[in-house]
């Protein structure tokens, strides 16, 4: 078990301090760690693990984190999507005028992606083997 923790934390801390590095000393302007932060595209990953729950019947206990990673992932790829339709539906027909809002909210629909393989990789590795 500590050696999940350990790897957990050093996955955290590394891929933080990446953000903070590029943030802070490549000098990368215009992005604070906020944009790494959405509660909605949480909710929309973790929303997902209702899947696993809705066939855990098919599945031993043991099998159940890959199953749980894989929902989780595919979350992340719904969550994208409802993330780039919004950001495509919201800008009015004068698209040239509007690319900087546009580049944000796409990356902004990108974060859900970035939770379901960061979140489901972790489940996954801690889940109980046989």
């Amino acid at each position: 078990m500590i050696n999940k923790l350990i790897g957990i934390f050093g996955l955290l801390f590394l891929v933080i301090g990446t953000v903070g590095y590029a943030l802070g000393v490549e000098g990368i302007t215009n992005v604070g760690i906020g944009n790494f932060i959405s509660i909605p595209s949480l909710v929309i990953v973790v929303a997902f693990s209702g899947l696993t729950y809705a066939k855990k019947e098919r599945y031993k206990f043991h099998e159940l984190g890959k199953v749980l990673k894989h929902d989780m992932i595919l979350g992340g790829w719904i969550g994208t999507m409802i993330g780039l339709i919004l950001a495509f539906a919201l800008v009015d027909n004068d698209i040239f005028n509007h690319f900087g809002e546009l580049f944000n909210r796409v990356g902004d629909a990108l974060i859900t992606l970035f939770y379901g393989y960061l979140i489901g990789n972790i489940v996954e590795s801690c889940w109980p083997k046989k």
